[in-house]
């Protein structure tokens, strides 16, 4: 395989759609998330508090912004439901007042802001003697 057009499969404008949403989260990561909220903080961390109901619909915005349709989301959380209402347990985690606490699950929170690329998820090596308190 010596040229890219070689590669009977891909579907041009499908890499293109790929290539689209990348250059938005690249931006969303790097340029446009300067908010650090207490809800995006660590669980272990004394300052962290549960994401409010505003919180986790901003969050899904920006994955709307990026390109994702809400099922698509939906998915990528591994939500499953038996109706065939895919985004039925995402709204349900918006329903409320918005300043009301949500009830997504803490997992599906960090996932959903790592997926949108207001957090990244790193491995901290501790120095030697650490200990966990």
């Amino acid at each position: 395989m010596d040229k890219v057009s070689d590669i009977g499969d891909l579907d041009e404008r499908e890499v293109m759609e790929s290539f689209r949403k990348m250059k938005r989260h690249v931006g969303i990561v790097y340029f446009m998330n300067p908010t650090r909220l207490d809800s995006y903080r660590n669980i272990d961390d004394p300052n962290y508090r549960e994401p409010t109901n505003a919180e986790v619909s901003e969050v899904i915005e920006t994955m709307i912004f990026i390109g994702h349709c809400k099922t698509d989301i939906a998915r990528m959380l591994g939500l499953k439901t038996a109706s065939k209402d895919k985004t039925k347990v995402l709204r349900k985690w918006c329903d409320g007042e918005p300043n009301d606490v949500s009830n997504i699950p803490h997992s599906s929170w960090v996932h959903l802001l790592v997926l949108s690329g207001k957090i990244c998820l790193y491995n901290v090596v501790p120095e030697a003697g650490w200990t966990r308190e």
